[in-house]
């Protein structure tokens, strides 16, 4: 079940951290998120129910990042007791420069939930 569409702009909070990017496949983390903000691209049309992620990590293993041979997953923590896991589609894109970090059209997922392509 995805997240609702309550808000235009969700942003992350005092918990840290505030999110991390994981290799499942390897049990490895691929950095942790210092913040992150949601923004949701519209309330109609082809873009409703899709968010843009505008992050900044706090560390990042750049070997890991720029391996392409892993999938890797984004996980958002809104507070101590509640994560989310981004999925992007196939029109996503996802630019990083630095810390900073940008994906375009991605939906959000309860973490405990199985991911759509599992």
């Amino acid at each position: 079940m995805a997240m609702g569409y309550l808000f235009k702009t969700i942003r992350s909070g005092i918990f840290k951290p505030a999110g991390t990017v994981e290799i499942p496949f390897l049990g490895a983390k691929v950095g942790e998120l210092q913040s992150w903000t949601l923004q949701r691209r519209g309330d109609q049309g082809p873009d409703a129910g899709f968010y843009d992620l505008h992050a900044v990590f706090s560390f990042l293993s750049d070997a890991l990042w720029n391996d392409p041979e892993y999938d890797k997953v984004v996980l958002l923590n809104l507070n101590p007791y509640r994560q989310y896991r981004l999925e992007t589609t196939t029109d996503s894109r996802t630019v990083r420069e630095g810390r900073s970090l940008l994906i375009e059209k991605v939906t959000i997922h309860n973490a405990k939930e199985p991911a759509a392509d599992a």
